[in-house]
């Protein structure tokens, strides 16, 4: 009699272990993974999406950098508006959408994983990085919509575990200190009164900070640097996670983003910073 209850409390225990398995599978860490995948000059990425924290992959099939800026239009905004607003300027477009993130450019057959937390309504995704024509991809016609409807069985996830914390300010940058060679993740949490996005670029050998300002200033020939991801756009008081691989070498984060007031890009502000992996 004893050795039949054993017998059943072993039993009992492995089901308790494949029940927690399968909530583990299926449960707090398995974030959803949207795959976008970018060419030259278009956008593959799914029609729909459920609303809740998402992993956002870029793929760059194409033959130049790319990146995927998530943009969700305000209530009551059209495509048409936001499309002719675009036409003016970026003045006159970000106050028709909010910036939830989105992978950051990365070269020709490299990819870049973001998580980022999407609410119901209606986004367009956007490439704004400018081919060697000066030319932008989104006025080459790489942008798409993509709707984000409420989840029908929302599930219990988790955010990111994080190594370090960047925080994004008007006009800098406090990156984690010490930074290491390898996979991490950095939590992007944005603590200014602006959109602020973060934009990572090694250093080609022998180059230097001032290098990247002047190629900036005035493209012209090989860049003194290769794109490293980052992350995209996001508003004030919006929070992100960035997977990074990062091989040793110099640094430098930027924020492209314009400042309303002044026109000038926030990196011409000083939000601007160099670091080194080791």
């Amino acid at each position: 009699m004893k050795r039949v209850t054993q017998v059943g409390s072993v039993l009992m225990l492995g089901l308790v272990l494949l029940g927690l398995s399968a909530c583990s599978s299926t449960g707090a860490n398995q974030i959803p993974q949207i795959t976008i995948k970018a060419s030259d000059y278009a956008f593959e990425a799914p029609a729909q999406v459920e609303a809740g924290l998402a992993s956002i992959v870029i793929e760059n099939q194409g033959q130049e950098p790319h990146h995927a800026q998530l943009v969700r239009l305000n209530d009551g905004v059209s495509m048409e508006q936001f499309q002719a607003a675009l036409q003016q300027g970026p003045e006159a477009a970000l106050p028709l959408v909010t910036l939830d993130g989105g992978p950051g450019v990365v070269p020709p057959g490299k990819s870049q994983r973001v998580t980022v937390r999407l609410s119901p309504g209606q986004y367009v995704l956007l490439c704004l990085v400018p081919s060697a024509d000066g030319v932008p991809h989104l006025a080459k016609g790489m942008m798409a919509p993509m709707q984000v409807v409420e989840a029908k069985n929302p599930a219990q996830v988790q955010v990111p575990q994080a190594d370090g914390t960047a925080r994004l300010l008007d006009f800098s940058f406090v990156l984690p200190a010490n930074v290491k060679a390898g996979q991490q993740v950095w939590t992007i949490a944005n603590e200014g009164q602006q959109p602020h996005e973060l934009a990572l670029v090694r250093l080609a050998d022998g180059k230097t900070m001032q290098d990247v300002a002047a190629f900036m200033q005035a493209p012209n020939g090989p860049p003194p640097f290769e794109d490293a991801g980052g992350m995209q756009g996001i508003d004030p008081g919006e929070t992100a996670w960035l997977n990074l691989d990062l091989q040793p070498g110099n640094y430098v984060a930027l924020c492209h983003i314009p400042d309303p007031a002044s026109g000038k890009a926030h990196e011409e502000l000083g939000m601007v910073m160099p670091f080194s992996v080791n």
